[in-house]
């Protein structure tokens, strides 16, 4: 890869609070861990709580100059109107800590963690939800925005409400419903309405946006009405919705898109019920293009996919950072052509004209993957749970010299 990328072009990889920190004991799925319903349990995670500096001078030592990371919202606000100084001062110092290392600070406000007493009251239910979270930037900005530009609002909010009332598969689990998720979702669109009018109040040049999950979606059969019907409806659900819910043109509450790209979706007509044919069902099967790749996770390894995500939502007119991009796996080698392909796509979109501001790899080192548990190799750097070194892989270093050049 040769490209010659826009000045200041933040390079690094993401984090999420839940996912490294350890014993994050006030929020949903600390509950959920703990019933016994999910086959692992976070624990300590990484205990990035403690280790951030160094986890930071590694991140440093790869070349990094930006890094995303999240705050959790239950060690802020651990009892309704409650505000933790000792965890708000901590924040600071992590922000610090960055700057210090003049790495850049992308800081989501909510990655898929609630606290507990916000979830018992029924959670993105509420109607009062997006104000509850208003609440709460308002008293994170208050101490971080003088070092803080970027910010996320909401994590993959429609991945989020899928889980926690389609699948049912993450907190709250209270029972499937397709109404419920639409009421969360929406819910979340307004919260981050009105979180973005809090940030520019605290700074006027910040820069607030969505970290919005966009997987290319395309038809089974491109020959097939009924293929291209789902392939179009499931992309529109999962691509084009999020944008239509905030209460205001995207334009006036978004000042770029977060994007995160893992997969390609084969897309075709589905069985009954009608929803899911209407939404399709995922074609795996081998007559498409051989070999198909996939992750760990069971997800495509496709990186032309993340050119048409750009390009699609570049017409928003707005800059764009690709804030996760990653592959589970054990096998070293395929990580390595899995950065060389994906940032390959990137510089070329880049050539496009495609306003990409940024690129963050997904993740910085193994973690807690939700319901996966330990199991996923994300990490730049392998983690020894038990001892907790940080192990930089050659991915890490072929990282750094795709960024030098």
């Amino acid at each position: 890869m040769n490209s010659r990328f826009p000045d200041g072009f933040l390079w690094g990889a993401s984090t999420s609070s839940h996912q490294v920190e350890g014993g994050n004991r006030w929020n949903d799925w600390w509950e959920l861990e703990q019933s016994g319903r999910l086959p692992h349990r976070s624990g300590e995670a990484c205990r990035h709580y403690e280790l951030y500096e160094s986890d930071f001078d590694l991140a440093r030592s790869l070349g990094h100059n930006a890094h995303r990371l999240s705050i959790e919202w239950s060690r802020i606000e651990t009892k309704p109107g409650e505000w933790n100084e000792e965890a708000l001062e901590h924040y600071a110092a992590v922000i610090a800590a960055l700057r210090k290392r003049q790495i850049e600070p992308v800081v989501t406000l909510h990655h898929f963690t609630n606290p507990a007493w916000f979830a018992h009251r029924g959670g993105w239910l509420q109607d009062d939800s997006p104000d509850l979270f208003a609440r709460y930037v308002d008293v994170v900005a208050a101490r971080l925005a003088p070092n803080v530009r970027f910010w996320l609002t909401i994590n993959e909010p429609t991945v989020f409400v899928k889980h926690a009332y389609v699948t049912c598969d993450w907190p709250p689990c209270g029972g499937r419903s397709w109404r419920h998720a639409v009421t969360a979702l929406r819910n979340l669109c307004r919260a981050h309405a009105v979180a973005y009018d809090v940030l520019h109040r605290y700074r006027t040049d910040s820069m607030v946006g969505i970290a919005h999950s966009a997987p290319y979606v395309t038809a089974c059969n491109p020959q097939s009405p009924l293929d291209r019907l789902a392939a179009r409806t499931r992309d529109f659900v999962l691509n084009d919705l999020v944008f239509r819910l905030f209460g205001r043109p995207a334009h006036e509450v978004l000042d770029y898109i977060g994007i995160n790209y893992y997969a390609r979706q084969i897309v075709r007509w589905g069985s009954t019920p009608f929803k899911a044919m209407l939404f399709g069902s995922e074609c795996k099967a081998d007559h498409h293009e051989s070999p198909r790749r996939f992750t760990s996770m069971g997800w495509e390894i496709h990186a032309p996919g993340l050119a048409r995500v750009l390009k699609r939502l570049s017409r928003l007119g707005l800059p764009l950072i690709v804030t996760e991009n990653g592959i589970a796996t054990t096998d070293e080698t395929a990580r390595t052509q899995y950065l060389e392909d994906h940032l390959a796509t990137l510089a070329q979109s880049v050539r496009d004209g495609v306003p990409v501001i940024g690129y963050l790899y997904w993740t910085l080192m193994d973690n807690y993957e939700w319901a996966k548990g330990f199991d996923a190799k994300f990490g730049l750097a392998a983690v020894d749970f038990t001892t907790q070194e940080r192990r930089p892989r050659p991915a890490a270093q072929a990282f750094r010299e795709l960024i030098d050049r």
